[in-house]
């Protein structure tokens, strides 16, 4: 028996990242039914789901949502808007797949975890896909991550009070258009540290343990420095959206790098060096697998990523 493909809908079909959401949906046989941007020009609908049904008008969209009830919605929009988009499916019975970060304060989150049971108590399924609330945190799915966790945690148990000394340099190369962007709005967007730096903190965090504090070395909306602390590492971060900053690199649009202080390791291996400028292609639909398994990154699992952000911006603006 043929399994009944899950229903999907999309909130900023037009954007930057959407067309990833689109490849998981489909490489996951699920079923795009409908799509909604403010912009009509979404010819990548043709690629994947050229019947889905397109909205350029929000109201349209929920009515047309009401009348064919989805099973998720796929959200894509800018990252202020996440939280009314991330209620608008839990009120309408649908599982909500938000891109990163999932929202800019954390007591957005109380207020997501109070509908998110709600909606539960309201469906009266018994499946895996009662409505809930995933985040897109595509890093704790790279595979050097993951290597790199199981090999932290190894060594810990031998000794378990080491704390590694690292350096994380994140540099991936904007144009001018960035800043005239919502990406450049602070309230849109959150600025640099939550825009670019959400999913990282949110790794270091997942290798290297909880979070402890914030030292912040330079802030401007193009580059942001400082050291950041957890249960086993110390870390020296740099975010940059600045061209100039990859000039004397051999990386020519993004780069993506964590070392370890050779002084420091815990052993006589080598120093880490991991460098993840590569490898994102098809994390999107290993986010969506896992969902589908009922095995996605929800709530609690954002709640670190976003303290974190919250935290350092808190300092960038102070």
């Amino acid at each position: 028996m043929q399994a009944i493909k899950k229903r999907f809908g999309i909130i900023g079909v037009g954007g930057y990242i959407a067309p990833r959401h689109l490849r998981a949906i489909y490489e996951n046989g699920g079923e795009l039914v409908g799509a909604l941007d403010k912009h009509d020009c979404v010819g990548v609908l043709d690629r994947y789901f050229p019947n889905a049904e397109f909205f350029t008008n929000e109201a349209e969209f929920v009515e047309y949502m009401r009348a064919n009830p989805l099973d998720f919605l796929s959200i894509c929009t800018p990252n202020f808007l996440h939280c009314a988009h991330i209620t608008l499916a839990l009120q309408n019975g649908a599982s909500a797949i938000c891109e990163k970060p999932l929202v800019l304060e954390s007591k957005e989150l109380s207020v997501l975890e109070k509908l998110e049971s709600s909606a539960q108590k309201l469906d009266s399924s018994f499946s895996l896909h009662k409505p809930r609330v995933y985040g897109i945190l595509q890093l704790r799915l790279h595979q050097q991550i993951q290597t790199l966790k199981a090999q932290v945690e190894d060594e810990l148990i031998h000794n378990p009070k080491h704390i590694y000394k690292l350096t994380l340099r994140y540099i991936s190369a904007r144009g001018k258009w960035y800043h005239k962007s919502w990406k450049g709005n602070m309230q849109k967007s959150g600025g640099i540290i939550c825009n670019i730096g959400v999913h990282l903190f949110d790794m270091l965090a997942f290798v290297f343990g909880d979070f402890i504090g914030n030292e912040l070395t330079h802030y401007e909306a193009n580059r942001a420095s400082g050291v950041a602390y957890f249960a086993h590492a110390q870390v020296e971060w740099l975010l940059s959206i600045c061209a100039n900053d990859l000039a004397h690199s051999s990386y020519n649009q993004a780069l993506r790098i964590l070392e370890e202080d050779p002084r420091a390791r815990p052993s006589a291996r080598p120093a880490l060096h991991i460098d993840f400028s590569q490898g994102f292609e098809d994390l999107h639909t290993a986010s969506y697998t896992g969902i589908l398994q009922g095995e996605g990154f929800t709530l609690s699992a954002q709640k670190q990523a976003i303290t974190i952000i919250e935290s350092i911006t808190k300092q960038a603006l102070s």
